[in-house]
């Protein structure tokens, strides 16, 4: 997990499964504790997953939007984008082809809430 101004970045690695998802939870639920409400999560490293990893970000995305806050994906590979899109999930979640890509989308933002 990094660290930014704003917000924190999750990279998992491998393979997001039941029995794999247990450090992103844990990684997730130490930025909620500590009153993290914008959390990115880096699929860069992530080479497959399976319905239950599906699930585990539905629920991280519900939680985290209960506590008031965010949740981002970026860089998918195809067979994490094939699975969002088929799900239909692509409309619940915001998805950045990078960490870039995200960086400058915050960045606007937040010059937009200054300006306001």
């Amino acid at each position: 997990m990094s660290t930014t101004e704003n917000y924190k970045v999750i990279q998992p690695t491998g393979v997001l499964t039941v029995t794999t998802a247990s450090q992103l939870v844990q990684e997730f639920k130490d930025c909620l504790d500590a009153g993290i409400k914008t959390i990115l999560i880096d699929l860069q490293n992530v080479d497959f997953i399976d319905s239950s990893g599906l699930g585990m970000l539905v629920s991280i995305h519900t939680k985290l939007r209960l506590a008031g806050g965010r949740l981002y994906l970026c860089s998918p590979k195809d067979q994490a984008r094939s699975l969002f899109d088929i799900s239909d999930l692509d409309r619940i979640f915001e998805i950045y082809a990078n960490q870039k890509e995200f960086h400058q989308r915050i960045t606007r933002q937040n010059l937009a809430v200054l300006v306001q």
